[in-house]
């Protein structure tokens, strides 16, 4: 059984260096790749017009059904994750997947959106207003997975990504949300924010919630600041102590990365963790 999970990080380790060079040649260009499904939505919810890219796996046949993991944020990452399935169900180790990539407009909508309902959009701004994350969570389920699962062939499971603010958002659907997703990877998450008052509302949700039932992947580099991994050990103390029995969860700390990186180095190992017995 050891050797099987050294082997496992091995190769998830493998697939997410070799998705940080693909990234960074994919980045040369100013499109979207040719590979990649596009959607504009008008959406309803939002009030607004929303990008959405989409990523078959390279055998994708309607006689199949996909498991789909949707990316928050720039589309770097979903590049990266995209790259990471590929290899990962190429050797084996994962079933094949559709990456969904859910790219923000500006920083003032990744703001707004990412942001809990209890928590300043902006902290330099003195009156800054409170988030939205509750619409856009909305957007998520009656707008994109409505579309996504129209239009390709997909089974039950369900996974979310996200880094930074956009883990923010993924740890907080699993209080509000928690059977919108199967599986949630939040890769340095911004649990920070005033003092930590994510933390805080985990804390009770935790309690309040003894079936709960899902999978949670979270992950911090080594060298990110201290106030980010405070907030982070604070969170895994918590799961701990408090997780239910059928909240399967994992956390990990990457050796020498930074904020920059961490999300790019760790992805494919939450994807590949959830994923290696589904397949």
């Amino acid at each position: 059984m050891k050797k099987r999970t050294i082997y496992t990080i091995l190769i998830a380790c493998i697939a997410s260096l070799m998705s940080v060079f693909a990234t960074f040649i994919i980045l040369d260009t100013s499109e979207t790749p040719s590979t990649y499904d596009t959607y504009e939505i008008e959406s309803i919810v939002l009030q607004e017009t929303r990008e959405l890219i989409v990523k078959k796996p390279r055998n994708y046949t309607n006689e199949k059904q996909y498991p789909v993991v949707y990316v928050l944020g720039g589309n770097s990452l979903t590049y990266t994750i995209a790259a990471d399935a590929d290899l990962l169900s190429r050797v084996g180790n994962i079933p094949e997947v559709i990456v969904v990539g859910i790219p923000s407009i500006d920083q003032k909508t990744r703001q707004r959106d990412l942001t809990p309902p209890f928590l300043k959009q902006d902290l330099d701004e003195t009156n800054s207003p409170l988030g939205k994350a509750d619409s856009f969570l909305e957007y998520l389920e009656s707008e994109v997975i409505s579309l996504v699962e129209k239009n390709y062939n997909t089974n039950n499971q369900r996974t979310i990504v996200g880094h930074s603010r956009e883990g923010l958002l993924v740890l907080y659907s699993l209080t509000v949300k928690p059977n919108l997703f199967n599986t949630r990877i939040a890769l340095s998450p911004a649990l920070w924010r005033e003092e930590n008052a994510f933390v805080k509302k985990l804390d009770d949700f935790l309690k309040d919630n003894p079936t709960l039932s899902s999978n949670l992947f979270m992950s911090m580099g080594e060298d990110e600041v201290d106030k980010m991994k405070i907030a982070f050990d604070l969170s895994i103390n918590l799961l701990d102590e408090k997780a239910p029995a059928n909240l399967i969860w994992k956390s990990y700390y990457m050796p020498k990365a930074t904020h920059q990186t961490n999300h790019y180095l760790t992805a494919g190992i939450g994807v590949n963790y959830f994923f290696h017995d589904t397949k």
